[in-house]
């Protein structure tokens, strides 16, 4: 079951990509987890929200680019998506998750007009 995007509970959270689901074992209604995200399209783990967004900036690169230029594409569009996602976090942190250089979240950062988290986390 995936609820509508309007929902903010569930007996039954279902990622549409993946098939994850989470729930209670008990059958109460839980919270969609906050790194999910529900929306028209529906409803995704963070997993899979990370696989969208490298997987839309491969959709949109030539047909004919490098493998190199492919996978610098997808590192980017992961690195936007998290600095996106958790803004008032350190480039320290970001670069952890991603598996990226500090100075590739600061650069994404400026790319997306983003300031600098005022601490770091």
């Amino acid at each position: 079951m995936s609820p509508t995007a309007t929902s903010t509970t569930a007996k039954k959270w279902t990622c549409n990509q993946c098939g994850v689901s989470i729930s209670r074992m008990n059958g109460e209604k839980v919270e969609l987890p906050d790194t999910w995200d529900a929306n028209p399209e529906g409803t995704y783990c963070l997993i899979c929200r990370r696989d969208r967004a490298a997987q839309a900036a491969l959709d949109s690169a030539p047909d004919d680019c490098t493998i190199d230029t492919r996978a610098k594409l997808r590192r980017a569009a992961l690195i936007e998506f998290e600095v996106s996602r958790r803004p008032d976090h350190g480039d320290g942190i970001i670069a952890k998750a991603c598996r990226s250089s500090v100075s590739a979240v600061a650069a994404a950062r400026r790319r997306l007009d983003l300031p600098a988290p005022t601490h770091q986390r």
